[in-house]
């Protein structure tokens, strides 16, 4: 085979692999920042949101689950005021019950890994862990000892049973606009 023969298909096989890899779902980062850009830095005109309202009929098919809305969004700083970065992040974390229109939050530091996000909720409320999914969103799941938030009551979300484990959050703004609302008009 001569060298110029050689050097075509090269060529052709690289661009097939460049074209196929624009395909792929999810592709995964090359560093912790290149994850952090794509799904916090970059993601919704920089307020990004990552969310799921269930409806009647899954929570009746999933009669174990009691979380009905669900959003984690980017705060614009951290707690101390220095901008977010892929080693340190603060999110804001709500849920709510199918048994209540209320909301349940608090905040989440969290950095970033090669794979995902690692996240702690404020006043020992637990560890989860966000990974990327095929369409663009994130899984959220909870650590073995499950999570812990305040409302007018304390809510405690197993991590070993029931269906309160994991959740695949898509973008959106309308949960978690929803829940700003509720915590900024005092019902916290």
């Amino acid at each position: 085979m001569k060298a110029s023969s050689k050097c075509a298909i090269s060529t052709s096989a690289a661009a097939l692999v460049g074209i196929a890899l624009q395909f792929l779902p999810f592709a995964a980062a090359a560093t912790p920042d290149d994850l952090f850009n794509r799904f916090f830095a970059n993601v919704l005109d920089g307020r990004p949101c990552y969310a799921r309202t269930y409806d009647e009929t899954y929570l009746k098919a999933h009669d174990a689950q009691r979380v009905q809305r669900i959003e984690i969004d980017l705060s614009k700083t951290n707690s101390d005021g220095t901008p977010n970065t892929s080693d340190r992040f603060e999110l804001g974390f709500a849920l709510m019950l199918k048994t209540s229109p209320e909301w349940y939050g608090q905040a989440a530091s969290c950095k970033t890994s090669t794979a995902g996000f690692e996240c702690f909720l404020e006043a020992d409320g637990g560890l989860f862990r966000l990974t990327p999914t095929d369409n663009g969103g994130l899984r959220l799941k909870t650590g073995e000892t499950g999570l812990a938030l305040e409302g007018s009551d304390a809510i405690e979300l197993s991590g070993k049973a029931g269906d309160d484990r994991v959740f695949d959050l898509v973008p959106s703004k309308a949960e978690c606009e929803a829940a700003t609302a509720f915590f900024d008009s005092g019902n916290e």
